[in-house]
């Protein structure tokens, strides 16, 4: 007579495997906690000046997103940005030979600034209340236009957690570590190259992180070696004064 229900037969190999998968995941999981941590994704956005947006303005349609080349290059350091409150917005109007910007910031007090400057060559650097921003002419300006530039500055840690969020990790199979990642944004370049440094600075913290507990291994044994020295050095000592006194000699 059956019972009504089968019931999952279970063999020592099964369960092996069961575990080894189970273990397998444990590792993967703990693996996509570091890919996706609010350090390494700060440090990659930092890294590639991810949180500094350029763009072409046009009057009507979306705005051209430049990422590589931008005509002019704006810049302020990932220390200053860290300190933002808010973002940086500017607008530019670039000839070739001067530029016209307007730049507008909220201060840490929360004031809100709007400063117009004329800057009659690049590059130039602009001093603020949130820190120095420069602008670089590149080989991306096309000779002989005037064009209208949009740039802003944001704090790293929001472009992150902005990357993070656009973020997926997943096992290419359940009997794998290998991970497949993918990020939505709307410059692909973009996307792949905070891709790819990504992957970089989490294999570099992995061997620096094997370093140091290779170097504080070592540190540890040839500590413990001392001290069986000193101790065998120190028993030596004592066994040949005990000979002494004793009146004992060696054969």
């Amino acid at each position: 007579e059956q019972d009504g229900y089968s019931r999952r037969s279970s063999t020592p190999l099964s369960d092996v495997m069961e575990l080894a998968t189970i273990n397998l995941t444990s590792i993967f999981d703990n693996e996509i906690e570091i890919l996706k941590s609010r350090t390494l994704s700060k440090k990659v956005v930092s890294n590639l000046g991810l949180y500094i947006t350029h763009s072409q303005r046009r009057k009507f349609g979306y705005d051209i997103p430049f990422y590589k080349n931008p005509p002019v290059k704006v810049y302020m350091s990932p220390e200053d940005a860290d300190k933002l409150r808010g973002k940086v917005g500017i607008r530019m109007i670039y000839d070739g030979n001067e530029l016209v910007a307007n730049i507008s910031y909220t201060k840490r007090n929360g004031e809100y600034i709007s400063l117009d400057r004329t800057f009659s060559e690049l590059p130039a650097v602009l001093t603020t209340d949130v820190g120095d921003i420069t602008f670089t002419p590149t080989d991306g300006y096309v000779s002989g236009k005037t064009i209208e530039l949009l740039a802003y500055i944001y704090n790293p840690r929001s472009t992150a957690a902005s990357y993070r969020s656009s973020m997926s990790v997943t096992p290419t199979s359940k009997t794998t570590t290998i991970a497949n990642i993918t990020v939505n944004n709307e410059v692909p370049a973009r996307a792949e190259d905070f891709i790819n440094q990504l992957v970089k600075m989490y294999n570099e913290d992995a061997n620096d992180e094997k370093n140091e507990v290779a170097n504080k291994t070592a540190e540890f044994i040839e500590e413990r070696i001392s001290i069986i020295n000193r101790e065998l050095g120190s028993t030596e000592n004592e066994l040949a004064t005990f000979k002494q006194r004793s009146g004992l000699t060696n054969i």
